[in-house]
């Protein structure tokens, strides 16, 4: 290794293609104007390749396109009643890992991505919507690839292309597996 290189964990090769399996968990961050709390779950399936284009301070990074579902439901808000939404969604991001040791690391995700919902809510008054996301974590080596355990944060968020545009920020915790 190059003395100029960033050492990476067993698993983290930046040299060839990977797939990505995450289940998360979490809740709506009442602030900047949202009003609606909510609860979720979702999962997601991604595929990353190695973009060297990415390199952040001799960090290599992954380009990786992801499709999730999230399940989140409301108590209600603002006059509106209890409801759950279906939400499918899109997100590209790149991903910096670096390593701790040679079987623990942490990794930062920055990326953007759209999200279709099946209704509006209270926060969201648009079906299609923007994503902007963040995420850091922890990864660690396992015999069948690498596990990760973080914090995300996604906006959602028309963009103003329908007012009012309240937009809605969930944090949750992600349990993802790499492979």
């Amino acid at each position: 290794m190059a003395s100029d290189e960033v050492s990476l964990p067993v698993n983290t090769d930046t040299r060839r293609p990977h797939y990505y399996f995450n289940i998360f968990g979490g809740q709506s961050a009442l602030i900047l104007g949202s009003e609606d709390r909510r609860v979720g779950i979702g999962v997601g399936l991604g595929w990353g390749r190695p973009e060297p284009r990415f390199t952040f301070k001799k960090v290599k990074a992954e380009l990786v396109y992801s499709v999730y579902y999230d399940h989140t439901g409301s108590r209600g808000a603002s006059g509106e009643g209890p409801n759950q939404v279906e939400s499918l969604g899109f997100l590209v991001y790149a991903r910096y890992a670096a390593s701790v040791s040679k079987k623990l690391g942490y990794y930062v995700n920055v990326g953007l991505g759209l999200q279709y919902s099946n209704q509006q809510t209270v926060d969201l008054s648009s079906k299609i919507n923007s994503t902007p996301m963040l995420g850091v974590g922890l990864t660690w080596d396992t015999s069948n690839g690498e596990a990760s355990l973080g914090l995300g944060l996604l906006h959602i968020s028309n963009a103003g292309t329908v007012p009012p545009n309240q937009g809605q920020n969930q944090v949750y915790l992600m349990y993802g597996w790499r492979f």
